[in-house]
């Protein structure tokens, strides 16, 4: 008989940690978004802002995969997470002095957005790593619920920091948030003998094609890619860019930014809860489902100026964003072999973050020189299109029903 997920302790010890962190992640992009808007009062720039902190998963996301194939995975996690504490806290002290500008903004993104990229990579096989196969979906739609739970409660105490005690103190809050996760990752059991699965012979980019090459010819795996890419590039973009939806749609400042976001946290944290106790075939009709829907949501928004109403419909973005980033993410991790998951899951975590970035700077630009009505109904159209192509007649093997 196959234990609860609650008897998976090295999970649980992990997710103590996580707990923190991912409320530091909402604190800080909510603080750098608010940031840039304040000071530039213009989309592409806030778009720009979105681009950077996750365009780099897309270009070095697979090379951390084919690493995190070869070496300890919890070492790796270990160093990227006081990677991204030093950052916070370097940017607290900056802010302290008045020392950021837009275009250091721009670079802290960027930076953020390579160490952020590194440890998606990590923690896509990691997690594996504390749970059975049988609680695999169950672990993923939890981390879904306690990252969306974050993008609920994180933007209220962003929006708290940033009105009583300022950017500074948001960004000190998230370095502090850093601690518990690494004092955790420390603290996990885990088989630290490097398992190497790939012949040394092979270079980085032999790894990274041999990675791509199996993912392209799975029908399954690449179609579940696909509407990973048209729910992020397309669906997201919206929320990628809600410090100036706040502000240009509803005139409602930090305040209103915090309810946004923290509309899109309860929408997600309804989708986490309801996709923990649904099969592998019934998670697959509603990922699909999920992406059609977010682009019919967004045509939505073009026939619409109520606040009260734009908080329903930007939960339900979220609702949809998140069915499709745990249904795709469960299905491929019960799919893919362990000698390719760090290299498939990475492609996942390129396509998912990096995706985000083409929709938020896509968004942004668009917007700004086209307007949001022309923008929500072309968007919203070629999501619809697209995501009913890529799962026309899509198909489970046997193995995972």
């Amino acid at each position: 008989m196959q234990g609860s997920i609650f008897s998976e302790r090295n999970y649980l010890t992990y997710l103590c940690g996580s707990i923190f962190s991912t409320q530091g992640v909402w604190i800080q992009r909510m603080t750098m978004g608010w940031m840039m808007w304040d000071q530039t009062h213009s989309e592409s720039w806030l778009g720009m802002l979105a681009f950077l902190m996750f365009f780099p998963s897309i270009l070095v996301g697979p090379l951390f995969g084919v690493m995190v194939d070869r070496i300890n995975r919890r070492t790796a996690a270990v160093v990227t997470s006081i990677i991204l504490a030093l950052l916070s806290l370097l940017l607290a002290l900056l802010v302290c002095q008045q020392l950021v500008n837009e275009l250091a903004l721009l670079f802290f993104a960027l930076a953020i957005g390579v160490a952020n990229s590194a440890y998606q990579s990590i923690r896509l096989s990691l997690v594996p790593e504390l749970v059975s196969v049988y609680n695999m979906p169950k672990a993923v739609a939890i981390n879904a619920v306690l990252y969306n739970t974050s993008r609920f409660i994180g933007p209220i105490i962003a929006g708290l920091l940033i009105k009583y005690g300022g950017n500074t103190m948001a960004f000190a809050v998230v370095f502090a948030f850093y601690i518990p996760l690494i004092v955790v990752l420390l603290l996990l059991k885990l088989d630290d003998r490097k398992k190497s699965v790939v012949e040394k012979k092979f270079t980085f980019f032999m790894d990274i094609k041999a990675g791509v090459n199996y993912a392209l010819n799975s029908d399954l795996i690449l179609r579940l890619l696909i509407l990973i890419a048209v729910s992020a590039i397309l669906g997201r973009g919206l929320l990628e860019i809600l410090p100036a939806a706040a502000d240009v749609l509803y005139n409602r400042g930090v305040e209103g930014l915090a309810w946004l976001n923290s509309a899109a946290g309860v929408g997600a944290i309804i989708a986490g809860l309801l996709l923990s106790s649904l099969s592998s075939a019934r998670l697959l009709l509603v990922t699909r489902l999920g992406v059609i829907s977010s682009g019919l949501l967004l045509l939505m928004f073009s026939y619409s100026n109520s606040f009260e109403l734009g908080l329903l419909m930007v939960g339900g973005l979220s609702f949809c964003a998140t069915v499709c980033g745990v249904g795709t993410q469960s299905l491929i991790q019960v799919s893919v072999p362990s000698a390719f998951r760090g290299r498939v899951m990475s492609l996942w975590g390129s396509i998912n973050m990096g995706g985000g970035a083409l929709g938020g700077l896509l968004f942004g630009v668009i917007t700004e020189f086209m307007g949001y009505p022309f923008t929500f109904i072309t968007v919203g159209l070629f999501s619809v299109f697209f995501a009913f192509v890529a799962s026309y007649r899509i198909v489970l093997p046997s193995k995972i029903l």
